[in-house]
């Protein structure tokens, strides 16, 4: 087993909003891949738009506004350039934040106190994988296009749920038996899920950088582990015992949501965070 150091694996230059905080991006809410989609009224405008390019696996850059002005204009801008030559992966829409018809949205993001103009960037499963406040790059579009394993993990974080992802160097990843054990405890198998992915797939070189693989230790049953909102909890292998892994997931103070569990008392230090153009 190898301990993790604590460090930003979906991160950018200039400043991070982590995914539990709730200044802009509330998504811990449960997130489909059309989010705050009420099924007893028609779409929105917005959420149309987010349900045509999560079918055709497109990310979704929002730019918000509450009225027409230079910031939000110069940040548009930035964003139908970027999203230009980037057409096969991403779309553009705006919205203005306080247009009645987009709220359920709005207060899904959890945006409507926020700063504008505000970019939010929406993976085609529902994954809030950026949030911009008043400027915004290039370089921001291009980190919040996350690679398809790190999307399927920012899900489910944004769930609430221990990621357990899979590393493999051929085409099926297996489970440690570590961690299949761990599915039998209680406090563990309702918020387990798994994500896998080859080391040596070039669409997620990305990902195994950030998440620090070195691809010569990936021999039979290997694992890293993320919890919510972002912890980089731990590499396991086929040594790693349920006790080891457990005690990881303790140490990290994400065993659970209980706010008076006394393992929450340590300080979580984050690994995963929405990409952000504002430094907390």
């Amino acid at each position: 087993m190898k301990s993790s150091t604590m460090f930003a694996l979906f991160g950018v230059v200039g400043g991070w909003i982590t995914i539990a905080e709730p200044i802009y991006a509330q998504s811990q809410v449960r997130q489909t891949s059309s989010p705050a989609v009420a099924q007893s009224r028609p779409l929105s405008r917005l959420e149309q738009s987010l349900k045509t390019a999560g079918s055709e696996g497109k990310f979704t850059f929002i730019v918000f506004t509450k009225e027409d002005n230079t910031a939000g204009r110069e940040m548009l801008g930035v964003v139908e350039t970027g999203v230009a030559e980037r057409r096969e992966q991403a779309v553009v829409v705006t919205a203005r934040a306080n247009d009645p018809a987009e709220q359920p949205l709005v207060q899904h993001f959890g945006i409507g106190r926020a700063p504008m103009p505000l970019t939010v960037a929406v993976a085609p499963n529902g994954a809030i994988t950026g949030v911009f406040a008043k400027k915004i790059s290039d370089e921001h579009l291009s980190a919040a296009i996350v690679t398809p394993t790190m999307m399927k993990c920012m899900k489910s974080l944004q769930n609430k749920q221990l990621v357990f992802v899979l590393v493999s160097s051929g085409d099926k990843a297996a489970v440690p038996n570590g961690v299949k054990a761990l599915q039998s405890d209680p406090q563990f198998k309702d918020r387990m899920t798994f994500a896998s992915m080859r080391v040596n797939d070039p669409a997620e070189a990305r990902f195994v950088t950030q998440m620090q693989i070195d691809p010569r230790k990936v021999v039979g049953p290997y694992a890293v582990l993320i919890a919510p909102p972002g912890v980089l909890v731990g590499h396991f292998d086929t040594a790693s015992t349920p006790a080891q892994i457990a005690a990881a997931i303790h140490k990290s103070g994400q065993c659970c949501d209980d706010p008076n569990c006394k393992h929450a008392a340590a300080p979580a230090q984050q690994a995963v965070k929405t990409n952000s153009s504002r430094k907390n």
